[in-house]
């Protein structure tokens, strides 16, 4: 139930980030373009703020032999008024390769009230498979199968369009991997403009469909949009649909990209 978060085993039966442990930071990150580049956001449910998000370019790793990829990371945490009613501490990590061509696998902790997520797979190109573990309330599965294309985790998919100097496509299908393979399709509905810090904001209001557990997807039967500003591609408000009304997140900083 992504309400505040919106805005998420073959080499280790441990569960964790032990297998990523295993990807080395490099020296030279800061000649990487994307590095460092952050994005913080306030989450608002009507005029009430209910938590702050925070999606930053943390770190370059080494993949394999000059194969390098972004470390992506978001986190979510729901404000102190909100804590005693619905405590949210959600945490995603991507993993996307430095030339946007694919990702390389993800790793999330999802902690929404009584509900609790960890899962991670593994894009194993080489092998041509994927694989990982999902524990959900406790109960433990593991999951994999075949790998014949480039693909991409939630978090990472959202950098396809933030790197793109062109206009969006009208419909963009994205192969995408959780536990399985699928496509996420992802909807351009034209220009809107919008209101940010008391300044109007033309964006393309994107709609991504098919509803899955992560960051930037709707649920079944319930509307996710991403506001992308015109002029520098950047993710300045994402609108979903809950039980009451919307929640709304709305770009407070950001780090520009070098």
């Amino acid at each position: 139930m992504p309400v505040i978060f919106l805005i998420s085993y073959f080499f280790s039966f441990v569960f964790g980030e032990n297998f990523f442990d295993a990807y080395k930071s490099v020296k030279d990150k800061e000649t990487f373009p994307f590095y460092s580049q952050k994005y913080e956001y306030n989450i608002y449910w009507g005029f009430l703020n209910v938590g702050k998000a925070v999606i930053k370019v943390e770190d370059v790793v080494e993949i394999s032999t000059k194969t390098y990829a972004y470390k992506i990371v978001s986190n979510a945490v729901s404000s102190s008024f909100i804590d005693n009613l619905f405590k949210v501490r959600d945490k995603n990590i991507g993993y996307l390769d430095v030339n946007f061509e694919r990702s390389y696998g993800y790793y999330k902790d999802i902690n929404e009230g009584k509900y609790s997520l960890k899962e991670y797979t593994v894009f194993d190109y080489e092998k041509k498979k994927f694989y990982g573990k999902k524990t959900k309330n406790g109960k433990e599965k593991e999951h994999y199968g075949e790998l014949e294309q480039n693909v991409y985790d939630i978090l990472s998919s959202l950098y396809l369009f933030v790197k793109s100097e062109k206009e969006p496509e009208k419909v963009k299908k994205i192969d995408i991997v959780t536990t399985k393979l699928w496509k996420l399709e992802v909807t351009n509905h034209g220009m809107e403009k919008i209101k940010i810090n008391s300044k109007k904001i033309k964006c393309y209001k994107l709609e991504p469909k098919v509803g899955d557990d992560g960051i930037f997807i709707s649920k079944k039967g319930r509307s996710l949009y991403v506001y992308l500003s015109e002029d520098k591609k950047v993710p300045v408000m994402l609108e979903a649909e809950v039980f009451i009304g919307s929640v709304v997140a709305k770009l407070e900083d950001y780090d520009k990209q070098k």
